[in-house]
């Protein structure tokens, strides 16, 4: 039952985490700069941001890896796909928080 989802995660751990993780921090710190408006703004430059980094860094770069995961049941859509859904919700979350803490700070 948790054999697919930590196979996911591992996948984002080991190839998506680093590059998404310093996108997320920065559009945090323009948001905590910026303010709380230009959080819906952010969140749509990760969107557009986002296959750009799929189709050029990460499907050439990981093709034989999405065998892998094929044979073990999780097809490239479903392994990307939930990567990204992972990466938006840590990405509001950390969003989120920055604003909290910049409305708290005032």
């Amino acid at each position: 039952m948790t054999r697919k989802p930590t196979l996911i995660l591992r996948f984002y751990r080991s190839t998506m985490f680093f590059f998404c993780a310093a996108v997320s921090i920065a559009l945090a710190w323009v948001a905590k700069r910026h303010g709380a408006q230009i959080v819906p703004a952010l969140l749509l430059g990760k969107i557009l941001i986002y296959p750009l980094y799929l189709y050029v860094w990460i499907v050439p770069r990981y093709s034989n890896e999405f065998h892998y995961y094929l044979n073990l049941g999780i097809r490239r859509r479903i392994l990307l796909g939930v990567n990204c859904a992972v990466d938006f919700l840590l990405c509001y979350l950390l969003l989120k928080c920055s604003v909290a803490l910049l409305y708290a700070a005032h």
